[in-house]
């Protein structure tokens, strides 16, 4: 006989020998644990039970259409809007669901990211509605690839965001809807797939200038950065970036922002800028079209049919 069977025959015993009282605390203990481990059981199935009708509840009920993005930054256009749809981005997505449907949160996260429209999805957060019904039960925090330039091509305009990443779209006009960007024009490469970086001098160079003017187009009437020269490539003696008006004044920059105008101690973007507005200032505000061209640095202008001179802030 294994000692295993031994001991367990001579508990046996031992609490049949064992004295009444002895006998009935033995009972009760077993007793007890049975009755512990079936009401754990039952409490489990219970919150199981209690979790499923709460989660069937109508105020933890959501539409999959109200997570639709119903007001967007001022560049969005009611056709961006519609792209934002997690039905679209996710056609599996379920119509209704719960707020305590476990991977909900996730499953969002994911389709909002195939969209490339958004650069990153910040945080989703739930809510009780039994809390505070004022507030969204569901609260998505988006942060969206800006567009700042289009880049003119054979075939139309591709619109960029700050990091060279290709948006959807082709378009005719350079114009999102009532917005008006800057335009990059001159690049020679093929456009890449939509959702990937345009790797190419001059588009690089173009958007790092429009990044510096981009808040002074209006002021300055600027329509359009000139990149065909980056790199000297048309002629080393010509200015490498040149803005465009919107009358066609021709405004040379000099080189784009980066270490290489440092270190041919070109002026900074700041300085550009302060001279550009001051040219505007001497001329009272009549530059675009009147001047056919302003030469940043050698801080000459000239006027159209005229000689060029000097203008020194």
């Amino acid at each position: 006989m294994s000692k295993k069977r031994k001991k367990k025959k001579d508990a046996t015993a031992d609490a049949a020998n064992a004295p009444p009282a002895s006998r009935f605390r033995w009972i009760k203990a077993a007793l007890a644990a049975v009755v512990t481990a079936g009401v754990g059981c039952a409490a489990v199935y219970g919150l199981d039970v209690l979790r499923e009708r709460v989660a069937r509840e109508p105020a933890y009920q959501v539409s999959a259409s109200s997570l639709r993005l119903v007001e967007g930054p001022s560049w969005m256009t009611p056709g961006i809007l519609a792209e934002l749809d997690v039905g679209l981005l996710d056609p599996d997505f379920p119509q209704r669901f719960s707020l305590l449907d476990e991977g909900v949160a996730a499953r969002i996260a994911d389709a909002y990211e195939r969209c490339v429209w958004v650069k990153r999805v910040k945080r989703i957060e739930k809510r009780d509605p039994r809390v505070d019904p004022s507030r969204p039960p569901l609260e998505i925090v988006l942060t969206f690839r800006r567009p700042v330039a289009f880049v003119e091509t054979p075939r139309g305009h591709c619109l960029l965001d700050a990091d060279g990443v290709r948006l959807p779209g082709m378009y005719r006009e350079p114009r999102l809807g009532a917005e008006r960007l800057l335009v990059v024009r001159g690049v020679t490469t093929r456009p890449p797939a939509v959702g990937e970086a345009w790797s190419d001098e001059g588009v690089s160079a173009g958007l790092r200038v429009v990044r510096a003017v981009e808040n002074r187009r209006r002021r300055f009437h600027l329509a359009s950065v000139d990149v065909s020269n980056v790199g000297g490539r048309r002629d080393p003696h010509e200015s490498e970036i040149a803005l465009v008006t919107e009358s066609g004044t021709r405004i040379k920059w000099g080189k784009a922002p980066g270490p290489e105008a440092s270190r041919l101690r070109e002026k900074s973007p700041a300085e550009k800028l302060a001279y550009l507005a001051y040219v505007y200032e001497q001329m009272g505000g009549r530059v675009d079209g009147v001047l056919a061209y302003i030469d940043i640095p050698n801080e000459a202008v000239r006027r159209r049919s005229a000689a060029a001179s000097r203008l020194r802030s």
